[in-house]
């Protein structure tokens, strides 16, 4: 399954160590992945809340780093979705907190911007954010959690496909162990116990099956159109 919006790519192993360029209490920092810039955004706000945002100083590294990687890919990566940046609690007298409409211009405002992976929802969901007239933008690739059925993972493989367009494919993965434990002690028991647990959490409410988990076939296995290379 394919969706359009309006240099090969290297798969080599990342080497070194991600860069910090802010005190080491700080949790966002962006690293090399061949031709990828890879940028790891800390959504969760420090004043508190289940929901996310970032704060003013990351917003202006954040800035920093579309403008110096404007040539390049660059691929986001954060707990919370965009649609979960809504926490604007913060301690009397502290800095702003930045939300997802805000960031959300910021991103589309740069076209080196393809991929956002992230998770928080517990459910596997995948959305163009795209301006207002449908152009441009990028996709938001959500992977559900493994305290839930069916406790599943994603790969996400970014291919030039030397015809003017880049493909992310993003590959859903299902655990190697049985869904049922049996009382062995081994790594496939012990998952296994894990997906029975997962399937019996999720159980606490049917209700939640239908909002979590799996999500549809488009949110699962497809490959995602981005036109390459993007005009600034």
């Amino acid at each position: 399954m394919s969706w359009s919006t309006s240099g090969p790519v290297d798969r080599r192993s990342v080497t070194g160590s991600p860069t910090r360029t802010t005190a080491a209490a700080r949790a966002w920092y962006a690293f090399d992945h061949g031709a990828i810039r890879c940028v790891v955004l800390d959504t969760v706000n420090e004043h508190g809340g289940w929901q996310g945002s970032i704060g003013a100083d990351q917003l202006a590294w954040l800035m920093g780093e579309l403008r110096a990687a404007a040539d390049r890919i660059v691929v986001l990566f954060s707990h919370h979705p965009l649609e979960s940046l809504v926490n604007a609690c913060r301690a009397p007298g502290a800095p702003r907190r930045v939300l997802g409409p805000e960031l959300r211009d910021l991103l589309l405002a740069h076209r080196c911007v393809v991929l956002w992976v992230n998770g928080h929802s517990h459910r596997h969901r995948i959305s163009p954010i795209t301006g207002g007239d449908g152009t441009g933008g990028f996709w938001q690739v959500t992977t559900a959690s493994h305290i839930d059925w069916p406790q599943q993972s994603r790969i996400v493989e970014l291919v030039d496909d030397g015809c003017g367009q880049l493909s992310v494919c993003t590959t859903v993965l299902d655990s190697a162990a049985p869904a049922g434990y049996d009382g062995g002690e081994g790594a496939l028991s012990l998952a296994a116990l894990s997906r029975e647990i997962a399937n019996h959490w999720q159980a606490r409410d049917p209700a939640a099956r239908t909002v979590i988990g799996p999500g549809g076939p488009l949110d699962r296995n497809t490959t995602l159109l981005v036109p390459f290379p993007r005009s600034a």
